[in-house]
Parts: structure tokens; C-alpha cells; sequence
């Protein structure tokens, strides 16, 4: 049953960032999208029960009215947040958002309608939309679930973020929470925007990376998630796949990354002790990073970890451990070459 009552005054900012909030989680590469809203605040009031197995996220900022996450024996997982937006906002941008975060075509308005279910819950209506993880980075794959209720010149977002079991394990609650939110519109509409903003794997300084890749690799287009992207196969059908990602901030640390690339490639998570087995010191660009080294009998994870102003640089190698083994100098020669340009 719910048992806390919470009550939030959103007090906008003039430049804000919020749906990258929501997709930040270890190995997550969230897109900034910047948003505008009257200095002085006569925006909209909410307030909610939340359930027992949630808990509320600290440090909240931006244009979010509220952010929390499922407490789960593993920690804290997911992400839920409750956004305020104006009418004008229409689905289609909404949807678009989260769309592009999962690797999604972008969606116009007649694409969208088979998306959208309606929910009613106590005497509202809420338009429901889930989004199923298609850009195949991460593991397990991501799901987000939408639920929109617009009532008096306002557009409420309540985005769900986290892998399929759980949404399902807590849609109950997430339905529970929707019903009991009490929503009052502010004097003056939030005006959201979203204007395109340069890739967010660029540095600091505006320079992009560069660094030599072997000409046999087939060379991938880039994605919002990947600056760089690679295949690598041979004649008896065993393949790797290398990319290049960046995140702000340390994304949860080593040892929780190397865990989960750990299980995509179907080896057992290990402890800060058994971590040393896999890792060694190396410089690139002449900055300190980690070199990841990890095999199987059938997988293997060749990675490189660069951490700098503020980012974290991954350079990730994984696929089948001969064709691996086979391409070992080349991974190790890409990295070597790797040069972020920002000094």
C-alpha cells in the first residue's frame, strides 16, 4: 500500500536538462536536451502517494517535479520521474525524446497512434506509450513506459525508465502512483523546447576523437550512443563488435561496468578483490585508463576505461574469443591511437 505523501513546489530554472536524468544509470549515454520556463515561478503544484518499494531520489533539479527509483535487493533501480510541460506539447515530440534514446526512427503523428493506449485511472484518462529497447547497447535492454495526463492548459509526463521485468514486476504500483498524484496547473505554462545540440560524446573543448581503426573492420554508421562503431567477422562466422561511447561522470564506476559487460558476454559479476584479475594500467592520449581483459571459453571483453574533465570514455571489444584472440593487437593498436584532442 502507499505510504508517503509528497508534495513538490516546481520551481523552474531559465536553462534546463532533464531527460538525460532519466536514462543516467551505469553504461547509459544520455542525450542533453535543454529546455526554457519563466524565471519567476507560477508553474504547477503536485503531489503524490508514493509505494513502499519506492524511494525518492536526492538532489533533484531541473525540470523535474519529482524523481524516484524501485528499492530492489541489488540497490536502487529505474527511474521515474513526474514532468511538466504545457499543452501545446504534442505526443509525437514526447515520445520522440525517449525514441531516439532507444534507437528508435523518429515517429510523426500517424506512426505514433498505434503506440498509444488509454488508462483510465479513478476519473482521469492517461495516454500510455512503451518503448522497447532497440538499439541493442544495453543488457538487459531498456523499456521506457510513458503515461501522459493533460488537464487545464497542462501537460504532465510521468516516464518510467528500466529494463522490461521490472516495469512489469511494478506496473501495479506505477499505476497506483499515477491515480494518486493530485496536479494543479500553474497560472503561467511551462514552454518546452528542444533545440538540436552538438553530439554529447564531444569534449569539453568541442573536439571530437579520432584514432586509427584497422582497415579490415567494418566501419558502422555512428549513433546518439556510439561516436564510434564497428564489426569485425571472418570466414567461419564468429564476429566481434567494438564500440566507442562516452558518458558524463563515472557512470557508476569500474567495477560496476565491468560487471555488466561481464554478463553480456555470459561470464559470472565479481568483487572489487576478483576485479585486479581483469584489470592493468595503460595510458592513452597520454592519460591514465584502465585495460579491461576478459575471456571464456566461447566469449571475450577487451576493453579500455578512460576517465577525463569529467567523462567517462569507453573503447569496448566483445564477441567471440578466437576471432578476439586473433584481434587482439589491432584492439590494442585502435586504443593506443586513440587521441580525444582536448589537452
Amino acid at each position: 500500500m502507499p505510504s508517503v505523501l509528497h508534495t513538490s513546489l516546481w520551481r523552474p530554472a531559465s536553462l534546463l536538462a532533464g531527460i538525460a536524468m532519466l536514462f543516467s544509470s551505469c553504461g547509459e549515454d544520455p542525450e542533453v536536451r535543454s529546455y526554457t520556463a519563466a524565471n519567476h515561478y507560477e508553474g504547477p503544484v503536485v503531489s503524490w502517494e508514493l509505494p513502499e518499494q519506492w524511494g525518492e531520489n536526492p538532489g533533484m533539479s531541473g525540470i523535474m517535479a519529482g524523481s524516484f527509483h524501485v528499492k530492489t535487493s541489488l540497490g536502487p533501480r529505474g527511474r521515474i520521474g513526474v514532468m511538466p510541460f504545457r499543452e501545446s506539447v504534442e505526443t509525437t515530440q514526447i515520445v520522440n525524446m525517449f525514441a531516439r534514446e532507444l534507437g528508435h526512427p523518429d515517429y510523426n503523428e500517424s506512426s505514433v497512434q498505434p503506440l498509444v493506449a488509454r488508462q483510465k485511472l479513478g476519473d482521469r484518462s492517461f495516454e500510455v506509450i512503451r518503448l522497447e529497447d532497440m538499439s541493442g547497447e544495453e543488457e538487459p535492454p531498456r523499456t521506457a513506459l510513458l503515461a501522459l495526463y493533460r488537464h487545464n492548459a497542462q501537460t504532465w509526463l510521468f516516464p518510467f525508465i528500466a529494463d522490461r521485468a521490472l516495469i512489469d514486476e511494478e506496473l501495479d504500483n506505477f499505476y497506483s502512483f499515477l491515480q494518486s498524484t493530485t496536479l494543479r496547473a500553474g497560472k503561467e505554462p511551462v514552454r518546452a523546447i528542444a533545440p538540436s545540440l552538438p553530439p554529447a560524446q564531444a569534449t569539453s573543448s568541442g573536439h571530437q576523437p579520432t584514432w586509427d581503426a584497422p582497415e579490415h573492420w567494418e566501419r558502422k554508421p555512428a549513433t546518439q550512443m556510439r561516436v564510434g562503431n564497428y564489426s569485425v567477422s571472418n570466414k567461419a562466422g564468429e564476429a566481434l563488435d567494438f564500440s566507442i561511447t562516452s558518458f558524463p561522470g563515472e557512470v557508476g564506476g569500474i567495477l560496476a561496468n565491468v560487471n555488466r559487460w561481464l554478463g553480456q558476454v555470459g561470464m559470472s559479476p565479481t568483487d572489487e578483490q576478483g576485479l585486479s584479475q581483469y584489470l592493468s594500467d595503460r595510458m592513452i592520449d597520454e592519460k591514465p585508463a584502465k585495460l579491461v581483459l576478459a575471456e571464456s571459453d566461447e566469449q571475450a571483453l577487451y576493453a579500455a576505461i578512460l576517465l577525463h574533465k569529467g567523462r567517462s570514455w569507453f573503447l569496448k571489444l566483445m564477441g567471440d574469443v578466437n576471432l578476439a584472440q586473433t584481434e587482439k593487437e589491432n584492439f590494442l593498436g585502435l586504443i593506443d591511437s586513440f587521441c580525444l584532442g582536448d589537452h
